[in-house]
């Protein structure tokens, strides 16, 4: 007896079953609502665009394995491996799409018989040299690649690319004879000879008069020319080619390369430039100017940002449809959220990989993508600095592109070896909580930490200032670097749960829809190239209680869009115009109305903050000026540097600054115990216990505290401070 599994469905969904356990799964389906709401999601997952595939990940108890899926479809599993991938597949959208996917192209190939034009056949075998093809051979009855040869009287396929011309007589090559092979040219020949006949009496012959007096006219006559707009190209009249003195070259004089006399260079004989004679030093690029275009936008709908490296340059959007190159030492941004490529002129292809917490949460998070490219010196295809952010690399020559990184203080140059490979890297600038001194100005730089990551293919590293190198760098093996250390990794296995590295994260249900919606309708609305700041301060005081909501959103998504923006807007606060920038956030942390922005402008100055030293004193300097005092502007600065960890080796340090995070829960000012509540939890966590009915400790807003709200914020309190005696006493076991 059939039972109702996922690939029964499968063959189900196919038509590959036997008519008999077609009837009677269809029953079965026909009577489970579960099966028929996988049914339904298995034709949704495989019809959704840009769901991409499972990365390969080599886990033989994962779906992403392709000889798992292989051995899955062709029923080689065991009954354990069988129910661990059908839990992962309903699990998780990409997985099923992927099976599904596989079995309906196995289905199509093994029982839709492929036929094989002659002339594409005999493309093929000239595609190798002699002697191990012959281009000359004639191929006979082209077989499926199913394995089953048609029958003799079988007619060709309909949708042979020469079927149409064939008029429903045999081949030339088919012919039975050399009488019969002459009769079907004579046949040719007639028919030629008849179109002929036929085109030359519909050609008009003598006087031909003006559609003003001709009788046959149709309509009114035109008393005056059409009048051609302002500013529309007039094509000139067609030059008449007479088809009798056109060449066409014989095909048999054409010459095919021989692809064992292709030289494909040797990646490991390239030449490293010498950082200090290959271009200019990480510390006097920003200073250069962009007098030449390095390579241009290629992806459309989403918001990629630049601006040109003078202090008094403004941002622009750019993109295919608009001004779409880039050029050189200018800096480029992918806006939190948003995702594209530059492609170099080279042929190198660099993804740029924006980001908000809602699609990927990460610690430290990444928001936009901040990227220059700069002039390449000799042997290199591609020079660029990675400011902030995770950009992936490709290439499109298939012999592979060396690039020269420089992430920090440090300079990379990676060889890839061919047009299949790729790598990720990322960069992160941030204060480590507890660990970083505070000052206003000057005292301890932030950490910058930096990853290499190869996802596929193999590549070659070499750290020049290092005297480093590493050769054939496999798929996830990963080089990491940060500035308290100032030192390079040894290659090493990379966390692939950490990482999250697809290119486009698939974000399940209504939250996924909502944040595709807010961010279409932002790059929809920026029209004027220049206009970003003035779309951001607009989005970011959207009033959530709008009763018409913009075109295409929800009153719901408001609380999205002032988040996204928020994140944008310090994307793009530095400069000279970082203070007025600035301004918008102050206006947002006094808003008590509004948590989620609140919440969104402490994360986002979080990052902000520490991506250059000034501005720590910009931050302060603007809270004063716009009526705080000096200590809890110094208090609040501290906050968004972190405060402090449990993840520490000095746990004294740790338990003191724990008990005074739980103290300013109980400040005068909300926005401190809103930067309280967020050290407390990024630094200390949820405790394991958590369950829904504790979720007092994420959700009370700390604007409100007196009134109908009084009960509710000691409990709130009390849930915190119990938590931290959890924490505290947990930390005393470990020493």
């Amino acid at each position: 007896m059939i039972r109702l599994t996922l690939r029964t469905l499968l063959a189900y969904i196919d038509d590959t079953l036997e008519p008999d356990e077609a009837r009677v799964l269809g029953k079965k389906v026909a009577e489970s609502e579960e099966a028929q709401k996988i049914i339904e999601r298995i034709k949704q997952a495989t019809r959704r665009r840009g769901l991409g595939a499972p990365v390969a990940a080599g886990n033989d108890e994962d779906g992403s394995n392709p000889n798992v899926v292989a051995e899955y479809l062709s029923d080689n599993l065991s009954p354990e491996q069988v129910g661990e991938l059908e839990e992962k597949c309903l699990d998780s959208d990409l997985h099923l799409a992927e099976v599904a996917a596989c079995h309906q192209i196995l289905t199509v190939i093994l029982t839709d018989p492929v036929r094989v034009p002659p002339t594409a056949n005999q493309r093929m075998y000239k595609l190798v040299g002699a002697p191990a093809s012959d281009p000359n051979r004639k191929p006979g009855k082209t077989t499926p690649i199913g394995g089953v040869l048609p029958t003799a009287e079988e007619p060709h396929d309909a949708d042979d690319p020469d079927a149409a011309l064939l008029l429903g007589m045999k081949r030339y090559a088919e012919s039975e004879s050399w009488a019969g092979r002459i009769g079907l040219v004579t046949a040719v020949a007639v028919v030629a000879a008849t179109l002929a006949v036929a085109v030359y009496f519909s050609l008009p012959h003598g006087t031909v008069q003006s559609p003003e007096t001709s009788p046959v006219a149709m309509g009114p006559p035109v008393p005056f020319p059409a009048v051609t707009p302002k500013g529309t190209a007039i094509a000139p009249d067609p030059k008449v080619v007479d088809p009798k003195k056109v060449e066409t070259p014989d095909p048999k004089k054409v010459e095919t390369p021989d692809p064992k006399k292709v030289e494909t260079p040797d990646p490991k004989k390239v030449e490293t430039p010498d950082p200090k004679v290959g271009g200019p030093k990480p510390e006097d690029l920003a200073a250069l100017p962009g007098n030449e275009d390095v390579g241009k936008i290629e992806s459309t709908n989403v918001i990629m940002l630049t601006r040109a490296p003078e202090a008094t340059a403004k941002w622009f959007r750019v993109e295919p449809t608009g001004r779409s190159a880039i050029r050189a030492n200018d800096q480029v941004v992918a806006l939190p959220g948003y995702k594209g490529d530059v492609r170099l002129t080279s042929g190198v292809v660099v993804h740029l990989w924006g980001n908000v917490p809602d699609q990927v949460l990460l610690k430290p998070p990444v928001f936009e993508s901040r990227v220059r490219f700069h002039p390449a010196a000799g042997g290199l295809d591609a020079d660029l600095s990675l400011d902030a952010g995770r950009i992936y690399i490709t290439t499109t020559k298939p012999g592979g592109a060396k690039l020269r990184l420089r992430v920090g203080s440090e300079v990379w140059d990676v060889q890839l070896r061919d047009e299949k490979t790729e790598i990720l890297v990322q960069s992160n600038t941030w204060f480590v909580p507890g660990g970083t001194q505070y000052a206003r100005t000057g005292g301890e730089k932030p950490k910058v930490e930096a990853r290499l990551v190869t996802l596929r293919g193999a590549i070659d590293f070499q750290a020049p200032t290092r005297f480093k190198k590493f050769d054939a760098l496999a798929p996830w093996n990963e080089i990491t670097w940060d500035s308290k250390s100032a030192q390079l990794s040894e290659p090493h296995p990379a966390p692939k749960d950490e990482l999250q590295t697809s290119r486009y994260p698939a974000i399940e249900g209504e939250a996924g829809k909502l944040v595709q919606r807010v961010l279409s309708e932002a790059q929809k609305s920026l029209t004027n190239p220049e206009g970003i700041r003035v779309l951001l301060k607009e989005r970011i005081n959207a009033d959530p209680t709008m009763d018409k909501p913009r075109p295409g959103l929800f009153p719901t998504d408001v609380y999205f869009m002032t988040q996204s923006a928020i994140f944008s807007q310090a994307a793009i606060m530095d400069g000279p115009d970082a203070g007025d920038l600035l301004k918008d956030f102050f206006d947002v942390l006094r808003n008590e109305s509004r948590p989620y922005a609140r919440q969104a402008a402490i994360l986002a100055l979080s990052n902000w903050i520490a991506r250059s030293p000034e501005n720590t004193e910009v931050l302060v300097k603007g809270m004063i000026e716009k009526g705080w005092e000096p200590e809890p502007s110094d208090t609040f600065a501290r906050l968004i540097r972190g405060w402090s960890t449990s993840d520490t080796k000095d746990r004294t340090a740790a338990i003191v600054g724990l008990d005074r995070l739980v103290e300013l829960l109980e400040d005068g000012h909300p926005v401190i115990r809103e930067a309280a509540l967020a050290n407390l939890l990024s630094n200390y966590g949820i405790p394991d216990t958590f369950t829904p009915a504790n979720r007092i400790l994420t959700s009370t807003d700390v604007a409100t505290r007196a009134g109908g709200m009084a009960k509710q914020w000691e409990a709130f309190l009390k849930a915190w401070k119990d938590h931290a005696s959890a924490i505290k006493a947990k930390m005393a076991e470990k020493k």
